[in-house]
């Protein structure tokens, strides 16, 4: 009888232990599946960061100063098109698909860092879509025991948004939000430019101030949005009287300017000026209503009415307001007029009725 207790507790704390083992094994097993599940959540992220990501790594071998091999990261077909088994194939792909006014300075990019100097570059490629992309390469270079540069490494980032806003802001910056033409600050850095060149080359070159005649009363009339459209097509007929590598620019309100380079002698500058009154002179046709209003614009050449930017505007400033109190939809040159004392814009006199001619 004492035996057969002492089996049945045995047995007992045997189905104890087990009973314990199955529960260790039951929580096991738990913790097994949510650590499964967070794997796969973890792969699942890992892949789509991954397939997110614009950026590849690449590998170049040197020897003797040479680069002899270079592997390129999987991920260089989401920024380029290419696969790294076409670069591969084709060595030189790296460098073909940079646009032609980039490759010398990829060139030399490449030639620096095979001296050891791995400053960072940021350039265009040709995506194998067809469609441009910035991209900036950073290399890393190492180097063996010796001291000899025996490989580098280089991470290309997908720039393309980037500088896609950075131009947008510069853009803005430098450019009139109706009519999207240059405004004041890049006019005035345009006519510096070429007054340097047309000094060393010995050149002409024109100012045109031009100013609408009778705007307000479209304004009172019609209202700003009219007003507004009428700037617009103003903007369009004064570009379609220049070469498209002039400068059309508006300085607010209904003022505009405009710059020809190497425009030959003053009469070729009076036809254009010519030109301008008479586009202006034709009927605004807009939101419905026919708007009739003309144009004064005042002309200044360089060397003879000026050598500074601000007195060429000033000049042509001055004779388009002597062609507007001469009776408006009319041009003047500012060799024709009477120039006021100060060569500054803000310090300008008030202009001085003269008869044009």
């Amino acid at each position: 009888m004492a035996t057969d207790s002492r089996s049945a507790d045995a047995l007992a704390a045997e189905n104890a232990v087990l009973r314990r083992r199955i529960e260790d094994l039951e929580r096991l097993h738990e913790e097994c599946l949510l650590t499964e599940q967070a794997l796969r959540q973890g792969q699942e992220r890992c892949r789509r960061l991954l397939e997110s990501v614009t950026d590849y790594v690449y590998t170049v071998q040197v020897a003797d100063g040479r680069a002899v091999a270079t592997a390129h990261g999987p991920n260089c077909v989401a920024v380029t098109g290419y696969t790294a088994e076409e670069y591969q194939d084709n060595p030189l792909l790296w460098l073909a698909m940079v646009p032609d006014e980039d490759r010398p300075a990829v060139l030399e990019h490449a030639r620096r860092v095979l001296e050891g100097d791995p400053a960072p570059i940021e350039h265009r490629i040709i995506h194998k879509n067809g469609t441009i992309r910035y991209v900036r390469n950073t290399p890393v270079v190492h180097y063996d025991a010796s001291g000899m540069l025996v490989a580098y490494d280089g991470i290309i980032n997908d720039i393309t948004e980037r500088r896609r806003a950075e131009e947008l802001i510069t853009r803005m910056s430098l450019h009139d939000g109706l009519t999207n033409l240059p405004n004041r600050v890049l006019f005035m850095d345009r006519l510096r430019q070429t007054l340097r060149l047309a000094e060393r080359s010995h050149e002409r070159a024109a100012v045109y101030f031009i100013d609408l005649d009778r705007f307000k009363g479209v304004n009172d009339a019609y209202g700003h949005e009219t007003g507004d459209k009428v700037l617009q097509e103003t903007a369009r007929r004064l570009a379609g009287c220049v070469r498209r590598s002039d400068t059309v620019a508006r300085l607010g309100g209904d003022e505009f300017v405009a710059l020809t380079p190497a425009v030959g002698d003053a009469a070729h500058a009076g036809v254009i000026a010519a030109k301008m009154v008479a586009v202006l002179r034709k009927p605004f046709s807009v939101s419905g209503h026919d708007c009739q209003l003309g144009g004064s614009v005042g002309v200044a050449l360089f060397p003879e009415d000026g050598l500074r930017a601000g007195e060429l505007v000033r000049r042509a400033d001055a004779a388009m307001y002597a062609a507007k109190n001469a009776g408006r939809n009319a041009w003047r040159m500012a060799q024709d007029t009477v120039p006021g004392p100060s060569a500054d814009p803000a310090e300008q006199a008030p202009p001085q009725e003269v008869e044009g001619p």
